[in-house]
């Protein structure tokens, strides 16, 4: 019988495991992006169809760019038809990026063909597998939640 798993040794395991899971998923999403995007554009429409009216100096600290790269990538992608940024009417310095309908098809689009592939890589394992895949990810995801201010008290 092995040593119990510490966090630390469980914390390492996680560490090598997750960047080549994220190479595989950032090539995949690459591939399925439309033609004529950039990566960092690409992850533009990403981020704001997870984060609806984020600013371009949210999409900058994202991307870990400038400010003024980002609102030239912004610019590109309203251009494309794939993103809107109005002004707020409460700050006419800000803009509140969102997806169109053309831009959340792409990224739909993406995020399906992505889950597809890494569905094919998972294929060979058995039920019991997936399922002890499954429940170390949602364990994960519970630990790792952002917790409620004062949860701690």
């Amino acid at each position: 019988m092995s040593a119990p798993e510490t966090p630390l040794d469980c914390a390492r395991r996680v560490l090598s495991a997750v960047p080549p899971l994220m190479q595989e998923i950032r090539a995949e999403m690459r591939n399925a992006a439309p033609a004529g995007l950039s990566v960092p554009q690409f992850r533009v429409l990403v981020y704001a169809g997870n984060h609806p009216g984020a600013s371009v100096s949210d999409i900058a600290a994202h991307l870990g760019v400038t400010l003024p790269t980002a609102s030239v990538a912004v610019d590109r992608l309203v251009r494309q038809g794939l993103l809107q940024a109005p002004l707020t009417p409460d700050n006419r310095r800000r803009r509140s990026i969102e997806l169109t309908a053309a831009g959340t098809r792409a990224v739909s689009h993406a995020l399906a063909s992505t889950t597809d592939a890494f569905a094919q890589r998972l294929a060979d394992l058995k039920p019991q597998d997936l399922a002890l895949v499954r429940q170390a990810l949602v364990l994960l995801e519970r630990q790792l939640a952002p917790r409620a201010p004062g949860a701690d008290a």
